[in-house]
C-alpha cells in the first residue's frame, strides 16, 4: 500500500462527498445558535452526525465485500455511478426548483427527526461513491479510509460550526459549488475506473473470446449505449416533474382566479 496516494483519495473522495452535508450542518448549528429553545446542540449535532454516517460506511462495507467474492476489474465499472450522479445533479441544476424542493423536504423533517437520519437521508452520494471505492481497495487501505473519513468528519463539523455565523460567505459558497460537484462526482467516478482497469480487463475478456479482437468496439458500443439510455431516463423524469409541476402551479392559479371572482 503507499500510503500516500491512498491518504490522499481518502480525503478527496471525503470532500467530494461531503460538501452539500457541509451546508447542512452549518443550518443546523445556526438553528441551535438562533434558537434557545431548539433541542439541537452541538453535541447531539456531531454524535447525531457521527452515527448517521456510521450506518453510510456500513453500507458502503458491501463493496469491500464483492471485492472478495469478485475480480477487481468488473467491479471497477461501478465507478459509472459517481458519474451518473454527477449527471443527475447537473440536470438538478439544469431543471431549476428541482434542489430547492428537495431543500424544502428537509428542512421540515429536521425539526421531527434526529440529525442521524438526515444524514442517512442525504448519504446516497456517499454509498454511491464508497462502494465502488471501498471494492478496489487492497490490503490495509481499506482502513485507511476508514479512519481518515471519521477524522474529516469531526473537522467538517467544526468547519461548519465556524462558518455558520457567516451566512453570506455560505450562501455565495453554496451558490457556486452547486455547479462544480456534478463535475467532481464525474472525475472521480472516471478515477475509479481507470484505476481498476475495468475495461481493459473486458476488452481482453472478449477478444478471447471473438476472432477479429471485436472488445473495444463492442466495451464502447455498450458503455455508450448504456450511458445514453439512464441519462435519457434521467433527462425524462426531470422533464415529467417540471411539467407536473407546471400543471399544478397552473390549476392553483386557476382556483385562485376563480375565488376572486366568486368573492366579488
Amino acid at each position: 500500500m503507499q500510503f500516500g496516494p491512498t491518504l490522499g483519495t481518502a480525503c478527496s473522495t471525503f470532500a467530494i462527498t461531503n460538501i452539500d452535508d457541509l451546508f447542512v450542518l452549518a443550518t443546523f448549528f445556526a438553528e441551535a445558535a438562533s434558537s434557545p429553545t431548539s433541542s439541537l446542540s452541538p453535541l447531539k449535532i456531531t454524535l447525531g452526525q457521527y452515527i448517521g454516517f456510521t450506518a453510510i460506511v456500513a453500507i458502503s462495507m458491501l463493496g469491500y465485500g464483492l471485492s472478495f467474492a469478485l475480480p477487481s476489474e468488473p467491479i471497477g465499472f461501478l465507478g459509472l455511478l459517481p458519474i451518473l450522479l454527477g449527471v443527475w445533479k447537473l440536470l438538478d441544476l439544469l431543471f431549476d426548483g428541482e434542489d430547492e424542493e428537495e431543500e424544502g423536504k428537509m428542512r421540515g423533517l429536521k425539526n421531527v427527526l434526529k440529525v442521524s437520519a438526515i444524514t442517512v437521508m442525504n448519504g446516497g452520494d456517499n454509498i454511491g461513491v464508497y462502494v465502488p471505492l471501498f471494492s478496489q481497495a487492497k490490503g490495509a487501505e481499506i482502513a485507511v479510509y476508514v479512519a481518515v473519513y471519521y477524522i474529516l468528519l469531526g473537522v467538517w463539523c467544526f468547519a461548519a460550526w465556524l462558518i455558520m455565523g457567516q451566512k453570506h460567505v455560505l450562501k455565495l459558497a453554496e451558490r457556486y459549488m452547486a455547479w462544480v460537484i456534478p463535475f467532481l462526482y464525474t472525475g472521480l467516478g472516471v478515477y475509479i475506473i481507470v484505476k481498476s482497469r475495468a475495461f481493459p480487463w473486458a476488452v481482453r475478456k472478449i477478444d478471447g473470446r471473438f476472432l477479429g479482437n471485436p472488445g473495444k468496439v463492442i466495451m464502447g458500443t455498450v458503455t455508450a449505449g448504456t450511458v445514453c439510455t439512464i441519462i435519457g431516463v434521467m433527462l425524462w423524469l426531470k422533464m415529467r416533474k417540471r411539467a407536473q409541476r407546471m400543471r399544478e402551479s397552473a390549476s392553483v392559479e386557476v382556483e385562485e382566479v376563480r375565488r376572486s371572482r366568486k368573492s366579488r
